[in-house]
């Protein structure tokens, strides 16, 4: 028998990735660890495949479209991913260390705070994030030419910052590396996302791997998650140009924000 709660869960969290594009790792971590009482550590390990699986399907598709900058994708995971498998390995030492209450008390500390993180960076990127420049400052990078020496050790820096935070939590792949792209990078916003999907697609795909290896994976609660979110994303995709972007995303940060706040003090 399918448990429907997941599959249905699954199907919201795919319609909201698919309408505003961000949400995934997002809501769904907090909710195998809150709702569904899955340990920390497996609830991260299957979020982290799920979410392979859907952005696989957007990835492809910006490739197809050229909406990926290879360079920036490249020394992102030349960051993300080293210090993604160390988030994992800081997981492992946590589950060794500390009580099953424990560690479930802190992870969902660090997911609050996390949460938290989340729905301030969308709120900052649709409200008070400047306009790019329709053409870069004389001696600015463009994209197109390779990246300075500096530029590269900024993007792997950033990268390690946020591939740890994925492999500890599964949250913030998109939206936080998403308001990063955005702030170092004057390249066109459709390059920002398909770059910014591409890079959590490898990510999702080496830091779920090496949960695997852990065991902290549950194909059969992963694919239940699926059965929902594959429908929900295809809807959501068709939906999305029929409703304005800015107040959904603005609505789904309050809500990532509350549920941060809550979980923190509960």
């Amino acid at each position: 028998m399918i448990d429907p709660a997941p599959a249905l869960f699954g199907l919201l969290v795919g319609f909201l990735v698919g309408l505003t594009g961000v949400g995934g790792g997002s809501l769904m971590t907090p909710f195998l660890v809150a709702v569904m009482g899955v340990s920390p550590a497996t609830a991260v390990g299957t979020d982290l495949v799920y979410a392979t699986f859907t952005k696989l399907t957007g990835s492809v598709q910006h490739f197809r479209q050229r909406s990926v900058n290879l360079e920036v994708a490249i020394f992102l995971g030349i960051g993300s991913i080293p210090a993604g498998l160390l988030g994992v390995a800081t997981l492992e030492v946590m589950q060794r260390v500390l009580d099953a209450e424990m560690l479930k008390a802190v992870m969902i500390t660090i997911i609050a705070i996390t949460l938290v993180l989340v729905g301030g960076s969308l709120i900052y990127k649709e409200y008070l994030m400047p306009d790019p420049p329709e053409t870069p400052k004389p001696g600015r990078w463009d994209g197109k030419s390779p990246m300075s020496r500096r530029r590269r050790a900024y993007t792997i820096m950033f990268g390690a910052m946020g591939g740890y935070l994925v492999g500890l939590t599964s949250i913030g792949s998109g939206s936080i590396m998403a308001v990063i792209l955005l702030l170092l990078y004057p390249i066109a916003p459709a390059v920002i996302v398909g770059t910014d999907i591409a890079h959590a697609t490898v990510l999702s795909l080496v830091v779920g791997l090496a949960h695997i290896t852990q065991g902290n994976v549950n194909f059969g609660l992963a694919g239940t998650l699926l059965l929902g979110s594959i429908p929900g994303v295809l809807i959501g995709s068709r939906v999305a140009p029929l409703v304005p972007g800015k107040p959904l995303k603005t609505i789904l940060a309050v809500m990532l924000i509350f549920v941060g706040v809550r979980l923190f003090f509960s």
